[in-house]
């Protein structure tokens, strides 16, 4: 009886270090649809992902539609500071992303915009709340919501987005692709 639980446990392991190498822009460990799971339940994992992908986190899928830097950036209806915006300074830029995710799970999701913010050449840029929104919201199952989020930062930068709710053990970081342009003379 032993033998065949030992049997059974060196195939099952090497039939999983054959499945490597199969090109998705993803990087975390197995599991539960976009991680595994931490010792305490929870997903876990480190994901990467490009804009204009629905990338799986957990029970979540988040889909960036877009991100790039603005001049003069989009206000949301319902922001998350009440104050006035303030206009970046020299040789500053706003950079804006648009997100919506999706609950697929039973559970209900937390989804807080101050989850996300924006590395720029080696930075990490909090989220400005006053170009921001909506406010945080917990979303049930097949629920979806749109967030607009504006940072503030160095310009002439590479944006990487980064997202680490409370119910995901890991980060999310979502970049621009590859552009694959080519000139001819």
């Amino acid at each position: 009886m032993l033998l065949a639980v030992v049997l059974i446990g060196s195939l099952a392991c090497s039939a999983g270090e054959s499945g490597q190498g199969s090109g998705t822009s993803s990087t975390m460990t197995s599991g539960m649809g976009g991680g595994g799971s931490s010792p305490g339940g929870r997903p876990s994992g480190e994901v990467e992902g490009l804009v204009g992908e629905d990338i799986e986190l957990g029970e979540a899928v988040v889909t960036v539609r877009a991100l790039q830097p603005t001049f003069q950036p989009a206000d949301p209806v319902q922001r998350l500071s009440p104050e006035t915006p303030v206009a970046p300074a020299d040789n500053e830029s706003f950079y804006q992303a648009f997100v919506r995710i999706l609950n697929r799970g039973v559970p209900p999701l937390r989804v807080d915009p101050q989850d996300f913010t924006l590395l720029l050449g080696g930075r990490v840029h909090a989220l400005e709340p006053t170009r921001s929104g909506p406010a945080a919201r917990s979303l049930l199952k097949n629920a979806s919501l749109d967030l607009l989020l504006t940072f503030k930062g160095e310009a002439g930068q590479q944006p990487v987005l980064l997202y680490s709710p409370e119910w995901f053990e890991g980060t999310l970081r979502v970049s621009l692709p590859v552009d694959t342009t080519t000139t001819t003379r």
